[in-house]
């Protein structure tokens, strides 16, 4: 029997997004067909990646192992990812490396599937290359080339990478390296009692003066380390991704990015993802309705642009709003932040805030009863998505799509024929969108007719496994 060992950067039950989904499906689909599989993971909070766990239990804890749907699974719990921790541990983590040399030497697989390395580093990869086992990547987006994997400026400007030096990323990484004022005087107050007491006895002025004085000396004191780690990423990551036996990506666009960006193009095989239809194919008939359903379904954070879609419809004239409904699904409280924004906008909306809906989360099983009720599903991303499963999903139960005309995204939706397209952070451009299909009732059942059947992950997975047996026969011994 052969062994596969699959890494995430994340993975269920507390992490459930589409990289971690995908993870499950292809590890699913090779236990079926004989292969023995494992899953090796991190489990970061979503918020603070800087972070410990706060309980002693938890702290103790360097792995966790537990099986999930029936896949084994090994969690690399924060206390190991924040040991000793420096910048240059985000793309190379030697305390990792040496935890997962131990899971390679136990497991024994045959090949590693990368499907994520955040959160584990590129430093699994050297690993399997000190213990000759071949790695296969399946990119599920940009990390190999953007720290903050979005390739998305401060501005909002999309980005094709680092670029010469990766100048481009020290006003857009770097800064994110060095923690905000509070976390720097609550570190300081944990290490330094006697000066944290003495600063809180400060009056209010003089306080705040004093806090910054500490926080501008402790930036001045990280910043030539982060700059040097944002400095030397991209050489590192482009010689770790050039030492991988294949990269498979699902993308033209990625592709693309990553030849740009010194990713040998001869590595790269185009491998597009595929869904769990069985689930869907029952699914393709919407339940009747007197208004339009117009849905989102996702990660509610500002990347994910779900304030341009709340804009929109906001903005629908009266006579088409009164016809339409807003269905927002996902935890609009996992980032308080941006959720709150959200609630604040339909607040202040008045009546036309009462067509929208916040309905929280559902069991990926109920996906296709979830869009029997969604007429039109609308992924508004302000980064290159690289095609989200959901958005599959939705082409398999027949149901149109209006998206950002971001590359990814507009590999699957053709403008005109299966869905529509608006201009990248231009919620006008999404209102004229959402009034075409408000105004003509028959553009979505026209779309829909034109929608092709959508890739299975057996489909995928026979792909993959090919990558596999390749490399497999070739392998000494």
């Amino acid at each position: 029997m052969r062994r596969v060992l699959l890494t995430a950067h994340k993975f269920f039950p507390e992490h459930r997004a589409g990289t971690e989904v995908l993870t499950l499906k292809i590890a699913q689909e090779l236990q079926k067909r004989g292969f023995e599989v494992k899953v090796v993971a991190a489990n970061p909070p979503d918020l603070d990646a800087r972070r410990k766990a706060e309980t002693p239990e938890s702290k103790a804890q360097v792995s966790n192992d537990y099986e999930f749907e029936g896949v084994p699974v090994h969690i690399i719990e924060e206390e190991l990812r924040l040991k000793d921790f420096k910048f240059s541990f985000e793309y190379y983590h030697p305390h990792i490396k040496a935890h997962f040399a131990k899971i390679l030497q136990d497991f024994n697989p045959d090949i590693v599937q990368i499907v994520h390395a955040q959160n584990l580093s590129a430093s699994v990869i050297e690993a399997c290359h000190e213990q000759s086992v071949p790695v296969v990547f399946y990119s599920t987006d940009f990390w190999f080339v953007c720290p903050i994997v979005q390739l998305k400026r401060p501005d909002g400007a999309v980005c094709r990478g680092p670029g010469p030096l990766a100048l481009k990323c020290l006003d857009c990484y770097t800064p994110k390296l060095l923690p905000p004022d509070d976390e720097i005087t609550e570190a300081i107050n944990a290490k330094y009692p006697v000066i944290g007491a003495g600063i809180d006895g400060l009056a209010g002025p003089l306080k705040s003066l004093a806090t910054g004085m500490l926080s501008n000396l402790y930036r001045a004191a990280k910043a030539p380390a982060a700059i040097q780690a944002t400095l030397a990423r991209p050489e590192l990551l482009k010689n770790s991704a050039n030492s991988l036996a294949k990269i498979l990506v699902p993308t033209k666009l990625m592709h693309d990015i990553f030849v740009e960006n010194g990713i040998n193009s001869e590595l790269i095989k185009h491998v597009p993802f595929g869904i769990d239809t069985s689930k869907l194919d029952n699914h393709k008939v919407k339940k009747p309705s007197s208004v339009l359903r117009i849905g989102y379904i996702g990660t509610f954070f500002e990347h994910k642009g779900v304030d341009l879609l709340l804009k929109a419809f906001l903005e629908l004239p009266t006579s088409l709003a009164a016809a339409a409904q807003l269905k927002l699904y996902g935890d609009v409280d996992q980032f308080p932040g941006y959720g709150n924004a959200l609630r604040a906008l339909v607040g202040k909306a008045g009546t036309a805030g009462k067509n929208v809906s916040f309905l929280g989360t559902f069991p990926n099983d109920l996906l296709g009863s979830v869009m029997e009720e969604i007429d039109v599903l609308v992924v508004p991303s302000r980064w290159y998505e690289n095609t989200p499963l959901v958005m599959q999903s939705a082409l398999a139960t027949l149901t149109p799509l209006i998206v950002t005309d971001l590359g990814g995204m507009s590999e699957l939706v053709k403008h005109g024929e299966n869905g529509l397209l608006f201009k990248l952070n231009d919620y006008r451009s999404l209102l004229q969108q959402l009034t075409a299909v408000l105004e003509d009732r028959d553009l979505l059942p026209r779309f829909a007719s034109n929608i092709k059947p959508e890739r299975t992950v057996g489909e995928m997975v026979d792909d993959i496994e090919s990558v596999y047996e390749e490399l497999l026969t070739v392998r000494p011994g």
